[in-house]
């Protein structure tokens, strides 16, 4: 990690670290002992129902070419779309369950960027998809930061030709720390139900982090029961491996233990996309950026139909629809004298021409 990281990277340490070790055991233990309670209840009831098997994650081939690169000795795997040599927008999906990537809805909007003349990068975090897992330590922010910085530099991005982000969920708060530390890498970015990292406590980086966030820096356990579904309310998740749950959870343990400097704000213009309930999450993460723009969904994800026009809106500018762009050297001429009588038109309907 660079010296410039760790200006902006505070790991808690001291009597805070202390503290913090000894509520994730006391509290943790407390939602252990609550989540055995529903488990067993629950495991009752599933003794009744029909055993459903897993549900295994694909993507889409269509959309892109899949490629692997060597990072720091980890294989990650991204799928790549549009020409090479064009912007680099990088893509960071939630975890453990990246197929929300490859919806229509989504896929519309890496087609529009590609078309614009975008290298769109969609790649899967350590310990999903095709990447390589690791435990906390690997998948700590300073790590991580460490690890996208080396990809984004090996595609060609450096100060003078910076790179767009996208982040969801826990791809959202590795966007965050990414813009904090590297902020020169990147021109824009979007975090979509992604609160800042140091409104960690206060709202948990992850739907499956609710009220659970102390037992999640337990080992072994939160794997096995997020993969039977013990920690979720009519919720269901393309994973049940607990090893499909330990990059997500890692990531999270990881940021646990680190702070992003209070007085540092990011530089590049941000969009922050929340649900219409996380309004007071999205002010007080835009404390944090020079240049934010925040908007409420009633979904906020890939599969929202109102989330393409937003991102695209935000990135590349409004765009005109065809039909309202004139068409050869007529057309052009025809709304040249149009655009000149609606001025005249409107100057002489102004209160100095009355």
């Amino acid at each position: 990690m660079s010296v410039k990281n760790q200006k902006v990277l505070d790991a808690v340490s001291g009597w805070e670290a202390v503290e913090l070790i000894i509520k994730c055991v006391f509290v943790g233990l407390w939602q252990m002992i609550k989540l055995s309670v529903r488990r067993l209840w629950k495991g009752h009831r599933r003794k009744l129902s029909k055993n459903v098997p897993p549900v295994e994650l694909t993507v889409d081939s269509s959309i892109g070419i899949h490629c692997y690169i060597k990072i720091m000795g980890v294989k990650y795997h991204y799928v790549e779309t549009g020409p090479k040599y064009g912007k680099i927008v990088l893509i960071l999906g939630d975890a453990p369950d990246t197929g929300d990537l490859w919806v229509p809805s989504w896929s519309s909007v890496v087609r529009r960027l590609a078309e614009l003349g975008h290298h769109v990068i969609t790649l899967d975090l350590r310990g999903t998809g095709a990447s390589e897992p690791g435990d906390r330590s690997d998948l700590s922010p300073p790590r991580a930061v460490a690890e996208l910085k080396f990809l984004l530099t090996t595609l060609g991005v450096s100060d003078t030709k910076p790179a767009i982000v996208i982040g969801f969920g826990i791809g959202g708060m590795l966007t965050w720390y990414l813009v904090h530390c590297e902020g020169s890498l990147v021109s824009k970015f979007a975090v979509v139900s992604a609160p800042h990292p140091n409104l960690y406590w206060q709202h948990p980086p992850a739907a499956f982090c609710d009220r659970s966030l102390h037992f999640i820096q337990w080992p072994y356990f939160p794997e096995k029961w997020l993969a039977e579904g013990a920690m979720q309310e009519g919720v269901r998740w393309a994973s049940s491996r607990a090893r499909d749950w330990s990059g997500a959870l890692n990531y999270v343990r990881g940021a646990a233990w680190y702070r992003i400097h209070p007085e540092h704000k990011v530089q590049a213009r941000g969009l922050l996309v929340g649900d219409r309930d996380s309004a007071a999450q999205l002010v007080a993460s835009a404390q944090f950026c020079a240049h934010p723009a925040l908007r409420l969904l009633s979904n906020p994800n890939p599969r929202d139909k109102d989330l393409p026009r937003l991102v695209l809106d935000f990135l590349v500018g409004k765009q005109k629809q065809p039909e309202d762009v004139p068409k050869g050297l007529m057309g052009r001429v025809l709304g040249a004298v149009a655009d000149r009588g609606r001025e005249l038109t409107a100057r002489l309907a102004s209160p100095a021409n009355a």
